[in-house]
């Protein structure tokens, strides 16, 4: 055997360990809740289904979840559930991995996987943009907004296998759902890694745009093992994405965004040394000066959504020298100015 397939043979059986134990997770009561709704809308007793495979769907881990999900499509003919325009029949998940494992590239396969729903499962329908340096993946249907349950299932049925064939996690800077706030929001805010923005003109995903070239190297007989632990290593992707990078943001959201310290002295303050943390950081797919930027777009978010502080004050609360600094920085987050964040949103509250 040459020294490359034995380092990915090696490779290969220490992320299924990993993600065995991964998927003895437990996840959010809210979800099972919203995927017996999905059956019952259907005709399906979904809680009946369920008994055949858990004692407790109260608590409930991924991998069960996963199996849960795959009987109820079974029944339902249905991998999407019934929240899409047409049924996604079982089999198609499958069909969708094999269409991109040979794109070459994370952009044609996202694109490539876009193209798939939008012919097998029709709305909502999503397209891939790039501007600012940032890729936008934003989904539009007729009629009145999907349920949260819906948009976060339609982003992990894309993303997973996308971002699976890239071999490693995508940082996402925003994740935006045109539905209002569910019922348990803190249970969609730990999902993605971001806070989700709900109520918005668009459902979306935002990453960098730098992501979009990197290239797609994965065997058929990796993905028949990708397929295998389907849908609930997709879950284990998301429930909560990234640990490091989950736990970086929290420790700076802590402390006044002014004040925060040099990254060898964060490091120091973490637990670790500057170099390890950067080392797994860009095993992570990101940095610290990109964790930092998020989270400043998260709170100025927030704050523009939410409060009337004014601009020069906002900058002067996520340490930027001078209003222009964080200006030019939020236009190239978004595309438009605070001021015109602002009023958007405030007219989707109207």
């Amino acid at each position: 055997m040459a020294n490359n397939d034995i380092y990915a043979s090696n490779f290969d059986w220490k992320c299924h360990t990993f993600l065995m134990s991964k998927l003895e997770k437990r996840i959010d009561p809210v979800f099972v809740s919203e995927i017996f709704e999905c059956a019952h809308l259907a005709g399906f007793d979904g809680p009946k289904i369920a008994a055949h495979i858990t004692q407790c769907a109260e608590d409930m881990s991924l991998q069960e979840y996963g199996k849960l999900w795959f009987a109820l499509a079974d029944e339902m003919q249905d991998e999407m559930l019934g929240m899409t325009e047409f049924p996604m029949r079982p089999g198609s998940f499958g069909l969708l991995c094999h269409a991109i494992l040979g794109a070459g590239t994370l952009e044609k396969a996202i694109r490539r996987a876009l193209l798939f729903l939008k012919v097998v499962a029709g709305a909502p329908t999503g397209t891939l943009s790039v501007r600012n340096g940032h890729a936008h993946i934003t989904f539009s249907d007729d009629g009145g907004p999907k349920s949260a349950f819906a948009y976060r299932t339609m982003l992990i049925v894309l993303l997973g296998p996308v971002f699976w064939l890239a071999q490693r996690q995508i940082p996402l800077l925003q994740v935006s759902f045109r539905c209002g706030v569910p019922a348990d929001e803190k249970a969609y805010n730990g999902l993605f890694g971001t806070p989700v923005q709900f109520d918005a003109n668009n459902s979306k995903v935002v990453f960098s745009a730098e992501f979009l070239s990197l290239p797609i190297n994965r065997s058929e007989a990796a993905l028949a093992r990708f397929l295998k632990q389907a849908p609930g290593n997709l879950l284990v992707g998301y429930s909560a994405t990234d640990n490091l990078i989950g736990k970086v943001r929290h420790s700076l959201a802590q402390m006044p965004a002014a004040i925060w310290p040099g990254f060898d002295e964060f490091a120091k303050q973490f637990g670790t040394s500057p170099s390890t943390l950067r080392r797994q950081l860009k095993a992570n797919g990101t940095s610290f000066r990109a964790i930092k930027a998020d989270v400043r777009f998260a709170i100025a978010r927030k704050a523009l959504m939410h409060s009337d502080v004014s601009v020069s004050d906002l900058a002067e609360k996520l340490g930027y020298a001078e209003p222009g600094a964080f200006f030019r920085a939020f236009r190239k987050w978004t595309g438009v100015t605070p001021a015109e964040f602002r009023a958007d949103h405030r007219d989707n509250l109207s």
